[in-house]
């Protein structure tokens, strides 16, 4: 796209919030549109720290940008040693009375704090505080608000002074805080500026502070679509309560850890409820067979549905963990999930080769797919830790970690952590590794695909769509067959599974329990695009021909056979 075109132009407009301040600067120098359109993005927003503020203004409004401002970025971390206390309030004052006197409009601010995860000082929540308060205060016009990156005990001291949120009575989308340990005073101040912005909130990321109180006011809020309730206590009846009085206007459901949930409310959560939802997840919630099978069977299809996360609570060695996730629920998956791209499943012992088939042979918009079964990768029974290390030595090589963009196609990035080689002298032996990271350390911090990235279709379109793209690979019937076992007692997957084919022709990120082999080779070949594969183990020519294929694919496997 050269972003010529009106149309080019929009749809750029969209891809770039999604990229980083890096990849931006690359978009410059493309052509003419993309340096006009990019430093028009650029000139929306103002980040700085909070001193710098009226510099940046100054700037702003010396260039004729300032009127294009419309969101806000602030740093209000403390800089020691810069001024005295005195003369420190004061350059925060002018700098929020400076904002406060724009012509603009600013409807949107991210207040940040760098390093706030550590303790802080006497300085840092003083002048902290303060500046949170006069800039929430100075803004009473805000739409969105996010706090996400600031320590909550800012709130606890701005609450013994002013009540910082007195004058926000227009948020449509509000990001709580996320770093320290809440308590209820946090709890019952987000449930407070929930019930003062009933009528235009539409989004809210609570984490842990979300309680029954405030599912009950969100259930008043007539605009209400998207919620994080990851971490929080909330119970069944107010679960259920939120989802009968705005299911049908729901996006997104995010309820990870909660622990009071049980399949007294997960299994109500059908289509017929939440006819529109696109993102749902359930990591770590204590149901069982019979709460999935109400939610995913060949009677429920969820036409809208783009992100499924799934993982069972109890312990991998308990025996019901067979009974959970089975092959039938991912049948029922890859049958009435047709726009699905995003799956993550993970302490399901009861997948085998014909589920993970029934997955990709006919899902067909897939991008991240990711079944483990286990959600972590535990030593084989009758091996200690240092045996296993020891069995590795002479048949364990390390994949080459080579730099790669941190964009990817559609606008979409994933980030992944850096896998750092143990030091020591006793933990390398003649340039091998004695063990490697867990593969679920590594894909447990790629976050899912956002939301707004994926391509969004009208609701008469999709309705009209009954059968994703079409698979090359012909249509032969699952046979049953016993799950596969590795020499640890691990169990995999096999090329089996992908006897279908694969009916999505590219894949962002593909981690699987899998042994890859030239017949997985052979198929992945097959692939537009393969960015991030990550499995148990891959043989030497499997991973020459995914090489020669995609030469900018990040292998990461425990060993290479």
């Amino acid at each position: 796209m050269d972003g010529s075109s009106p149309a080019t132009a929009v749809v750029i407009e969209l891809i770039l919030p999604y990229l980083n301040k890096k990849t931006l600067a690359s978009c410059k120098t493309l052509n003419k549109a993309w340096f006009a359109l990019t430093t028009l993005h650029a000139t929306r927003s103002l980040d700085c720290h909070i001193l710098r503020l009226p510099l940046r203004i100054m700037h702003f409004r010396r260039k004729g940008l300032l009127s294009l401002v419309r969101s806000l970025t602030v740093d209000i971390s403390y800089l020691e040693g810069f001024l005295s206390a005195p003369m420190y309030e004061r350059r925060i004052n002018d700098a929020v009375s400076l904002l406060q006197n724009l012509p603009v409009n600013i409807r949107h601010i991210k207040v940040h704090m760098p390093g706030a995860s550590t303790t802080l000082t006497d300085a840092e929540i003083r002048f902290g505080t303060m500046a949170f308060t006069t800039l929430l205060q100075a803004l009473p016009n805000l739409a969105t608000l996010d706090l996400s990156d600031c320590p909550v005990a800012l709130l606890a001291a701005a609450q013994r002074h002013d009540a910082p949120f007195s004058r926000l009575g227009r948020l449509q989308n509000i990001r709580w805080f996320a770093l320290g340990s809440n308590d209820m005073s946090s709890a019952g101040e987000l449930h407070r500026l929930v019930c003062a912005n009933q009528h235009t909130l539409t989004a809210l990321s609570g984490k842990s502070d979300v309680t029954d109180h405030t599912l009950i006011a969100l259930s008043k809020a007539p605009r209400f679509s998207r919620l994080d309730a990851s971490g929080s206590s909330i119970s069944d009846d107010a679960l259920l309560a939120l989802v009968r009085a705005r299911g049908l206007g729901l996006r997104e459901l995010v309820l990870s850890d909660c622990t009071r949930l049980t399949k007294r409310s997960i299994a109500h959560l059908s289509p017929k409820l939440l006819p529109t939802l696109a993102v749902l997840d359930l990591y770590n919630i204590m149901v069982t067979t019979d709460a999935y099978q109400r939610l995913f069977n060949f009677a429920t299809r969820w036409p809208y549905l783009r992100d499924l996360k799934l993982k069972a609570a109890i312990p991998d060695t308990s025996p019901r963990q067979d009974l959970l996730v089975n092959d039938d629920i991912l049948e029922a998956i890859g049958r009435n999930c047709p726009r699905l791209v995003s799956l993550r499943l993970f302490g399901c012992h009861g997948i085998t080769d014909n589920g993970l088939c029934s997955i990709l042979g006919n899902l067909g918009y897939l991008r991240e797919l990711v079944v483990m079964h286990s959600a972590s990768d535990p030593v084989a029974p009758g091996e200690d830790a240092a045996e296993q290390g020891d069995a590795l030595v002479g048949r364990v090589r390390p994949v080459t970690m080579s730099p790669r963009p941190d964009n990817l196609n559609n606008g979409l990035r994933l980030q992944m952590p850096a896998v750092n080689a143990p030091e020591s002298p006793a933990a390398v032996a003649n340039g091998l590794l004695l063990s490697l990271p867990s593969i679920s350390d590594i894909w447990a911090d790629i976050p899912s695909l956002p939301s707004n990235a994926i391509p969004q279709h009208s609701y008469a379109q999709i309705h009209r769509v009954t059968d994703t793209p079409t698979s090359s690979a012909p249509d032969t019937p699952c046979l049953s067959d016993e799950p596969r076992r590795n020499a640890n007692g691990q169990r995999v997957f096999t090329s089996h599974a992908l006897r279908k084919g694969l009916r999505s022709n590219r894949f962002n990120l593909l981690n699987l329990d899998m042994e890859y082999d030239s017949v997985c080779a052979t198929h992945l070949a097959k692939l537009t695009h393969l960015h991030v594969l990550c499995g148990r183990m891959i043989t030497r020519h499997a991973k020459s021909l995914i090489e020669s294929q995609f030469p900018q694919c990040k292998m990461m496997v425990w060993n290479i056979d």
